[in-house]
């Protein structure tokens, strides 16, 4: 999903440059006029000037912020988690769970041949680049969706993992699920404007935000925000390539089930793979161990 956001906002125009750190902010005196990056690869740096600079760096925040001299605008709490990864036929479901615990709620989502078991809410002091799972969040989660189900799983069900950091507005709750998702937006020194706190499921408002707060110091006229009617990459025309499935799969020569497998992972741009298929039939082959992938 990262990553297609970022490829829409591509076809779109704008420059991205992934793998890349930011050293320093540029300043003309209190203003800032932009960025050096660190490309992480090869270590080369390169300035990008800008007449306004956001700075939505997540659980990165106050690092970024005390670059700015602008420590303590706000404070971010990194909040860690966790999800398993369970074959489908261990759960006898149809639709997916929600159930409440003592701290949130834990949610259990089919997901291909797998269900997606999460989440965890722990404060996460290490590392903010590789948030690790621990064996507590394995039991945790278990612990929880068998109270729900006939026939316990065990942690030898699970058959992969992923962890992930929320960066979350600090408080005086000392319990991160007890911290507010809300995010909050400020223009600290001229030139910058920060964005802080949120969630995935609220990225358009947060983005809308920013960017208002960002060309109010412009001084042209700019267009109203559209993000509420531009779709993602490859969501434009997929309704009607899925009512077409049957007849991709018999120009292509794949089984229908590989084609349902591209359009629900690319959308309206399957077809950009099947041409690339029709070129290089050996790329319609499935994957040896993997079946589920070309």
């Amino acid at each position: 999903h990262t990553l297609f956001l970022a490829r829409t906002a591509a076809a779109y125009g704008a420059l991205t440059a992934n793998r890349t750190r930011v050293s320093r902010f540029l300043r003309q005196g209190e203003r800032v006029v932009g960025a050096v990056i660190t490309d992480l690869e090869s270590g080369d740096e390169t300035e990008v000037r800008a007449k306004q600079v956001i700075n939505a760096t997540g659980v990165w925040t106050d690092d970024t912020q005390a670059m700015a001299g602008t420590r303590g605008q706000f404070h971010v709490r990194a909040s860690k988690g966790v999800h398993l990864l369970v074959p489908r036929d261990r759960i006898n479901s149809r639709t997916g769970l929600i159930l409440r615990t003592e701290k949130s709620v834990l949610f259990v989502i089919p997901w291909g041949r797998h269900w997606i078991i999460g989440t965890t809410d722990t404060d996460w002091t290490l590392d903010k680049a590789h948030p690790a799972l621990s064996s507590k969040d394995v039991t945790y989660l278990l612990e929880h969706v068998n109270s729900v189900l006939a026939t316990p799983l065990v942690p030898e069900d699970v058959e992969g993992v992923y962890a992930g950091l929320r960066p979350l507005l600090s408080g005086e709750a000392a319990e991160t699920s007890k911290l507010s998702r809300e995010h909050l937006v400020a223009h600290p020194v001229p030139g910058l404007v920060v964005v802080a706190g949120g969630k995935y499921t609220t990225y358009r408002v947060m983005a809308k935000d920013a960017v208002d707060e960002a060309v109010r110091g412009l001084d042209e006229k700019i267009p109203d925000c559209v993000t509420h009617r531009v779709p993602l990459l490859g969501a434009d025309g997929y309704p009607a390539l899925w009512n077409a499935r049957h007849r991709l799969a018999e120009r292509s020569g794949l089984h229908v089930a590989r084609i349902e497998h591209l359009l629900n992972r690319y959308g309206s741009l399957a077809p950009q793979l099947l041409a690339l298929v029709a070129e290089d039939p050996s790329l319609g082959e499935a994957l040896p161990s993997s079946d589920d992938y070309l």
